[in-house]
């Protein structure tokens, strides 16, 4: 025992056993030599990658590698076999686009839904260009990525230590990286979008068929419309793309391309100059652009690509205010170009100018809505005779003809109508140029865990409406003193709807 104890505190003494120990020295630190070594390698390669702003995952061989056989016939449902000979067995490169930023409750799904697209694999790449800052979101991305190179799709990811540009900076970066390797289209979602397994052989077809076409546009779904405040976007969106898309591109006027859910031709990109971040609307920014070039484009209404609604007020608002305030930086930017533009004719040019000028026409009644109280009460009141009653008759049978007759019909008015004041104070923004309206501000989505409340971002009181319904109440009293009783009516409905939309971020 003794020698046993010995041997284990005190070091060996003969000369084998020294020897020994020394070897086991070497090992020892050979071992943290080569510990340390990976660790500054390690230091060094991050350091490379902050200085390179990127990091890029390609599953594509290298420049000298043999490229995989043609595809000779569809993969997948035999519905798209015709698509074999309209391509002569060779499909054309598309580039998918996923730009995000922090999207938490989508930065991987949409991953993993665009590698369920169909498409020849060898003819196809899938690039998420994540400019998140939150390491929760990064390392999502991450995992999705890896897990898709590991089943073998062609995922590339790309990130930058900025937004410069914003969404249209991170998809001109995206695009840079591929420019020499031949795609000829680029489909780009946001993140919260489910496209179909079939998108592309639903689109590119168009573009093949066509070389004038500058995009392809799909129609939006919506996931969740099961709140007041969804249903009533839910309204407005279905009337934009069942309606104003599917007419105008009907007839061949100009539409904007909605930011997702299209495929693009690279050319008809390149030829307008490019995605420009001038604007907070770059997708309706280049689709004028291209338009005035004489580039057609096309909106299919048959091909569906669902996708969540801001299901909080403020996410809407924000939403919203860049939707408002965008267009009319592109009219400060775009005036004089239209007018001047020689690929259009004059009647294109007065139909781009409408497009535009529409949302003037919406501030005007807006405006109109606020007077109405004061100029009824002091200015030119009204007499209840024949002509007033048959003019108010009118316009509601009109409202509930146009919008169904139900009283959503109604409540949907008035959302509008409420939701109107903060939108003219976005157009103000843009057409004067403000700071506000220069920030791209992400619209929060909720993905599953929408009835979370925990997930839900609370507001304080919003200022504009808490005025609004100030100035309502004011001239609800006023109508009363007056017995004014329809103006009461109305400035009571309105004063309450304003009162409802200041706290709308804890219920609606």
């Amino acid at each position: 025992m003794l020698a046993a104890v010995t041997e284990y505190f005190v070091p060996p003494l003969s000369t084998a056993a020294t020897l020994q120990h020394k070897k086991q020295q070497k090992r020892l630190t050979a071992k943290e030599q080569q510990q340390q070594a990976a660790a500054k390698a390690q230091v060094a390669a991050s350091k490379d990658a902050k200085q390179d702003l990127s990091i890029v995952v390609d599953t594509r061989a290298g420049q000298n590698a043999v490229p995989d056989p043609p595809v000779k016939s569809m993969p997948g449902s035999s519905d798209y076999s015709y698509l074999t000979d309209l391509y002569n067995g060779e499909f054309p490169k598309v580039l998918i686009q996923l730009p995000m930023y922090n999207e938490d409750a989508h930065c991987d799904l949409i991953i993993q839904r665009c590698c369920k697209i169909k498409w020849p694999s060898h003819r196809i790449l899938i690039q998420v260009c994540d400019d998140s800052t939150r390491e929760s979101v990064r390392q999502k991305v991450d995992a999705a990525v890896i897990s898709c190179l590991e089943q073998g799709h062609n995922v590339q990811l790309v990130r930058r230590d900025n937004r410069s540009g914003y969404k249209a900076g991170a998809m001109v970066d995206g695009m840079a990286r591929v420019e020499d390797q031949g795609f000829e289209f680029v489909a780009i979602f946001d993140a919260d979008f489910e496209p179909p397994h079939d998108f592309l052989y639903q689109t590119v077809i168009h573009m093949v068929r066509d070389d004038n076409l500058a995009f392809v546009q799909t129609c939006w779904t919506f996931t969740n419309s099961d709140s007041l405040l969804t249903w009533a976007q839910k309204v407005g969106l279905d009337f934009h793309f069942a309606v104003e898309q599917r007419a105008r591109s009907f007839l061949g006027h100009f539409f904007n391309f909605n930011g997702t859910a299209g495929v693009w031709r690279v050319k008809a990109i390149n030829d307008a100059g490019g995605w420009e971040s001038d604007t907070v609307v770059e997708d309706m920014d280049l689709s004028l652009r291209v338009y005035l070039k004489g580039w057609r484009s096309i909106y299919l209404h048959d091909v569906k690509c669902p996708n969540e609604l801001p299901s909080t007020l403020s996410a809407y608002k924000t939403q919203q205010f860049r939707w408002l305030s965008g267009p009319m930086q592109i009219v400060r930017k775009s005036f004089a170009n239209i007018w001047f533009s020689k690929d259009i004719g004059f009647l294109s040019k007065l139909n781009c100018y409408w497009f535009f000028c529409r949302y003037f026409v919406f501030a005007i009644v807006t405006i109109v809505a606020l007077l109405a109280s004061p100029i009824v009460l002091w200015l030119d009141p009204w007499i209840w005779g024949f002509p007033t009653i048959y003019f108010l008759v009118s316009a509601n049978v009109a409202v509930v003809v146009y919008l169904y007759f139900t009283i959503f019909s109604y409540i949907f008015l008035l959302f509008s109508v409420v939701l109107g004041y903060f939108k003219m104070w976005a157009m103000t923004s843009g057409i004067l140029g403000l700071k506000k309206s220069k920030s791209w501000k992400v619209t929060l989505k909720f993905a599953a865990n929408d009835n979370n409340s925990w997930l839900r971002s609370y507001h304080k009181p919003y200022t504009l409406e808490l005025a609004l319904f100030a100035y309502y109440g004011l001239m609800l009293g006023f109508s009363i003193w007056y017995e004014n009783w329809g103006l009461t009516a109305y400035n009571g409905v309105m004063s309450f709807a304003f009162l409802v939309v200041s706290f709308g971020d804890y219920f609606l």
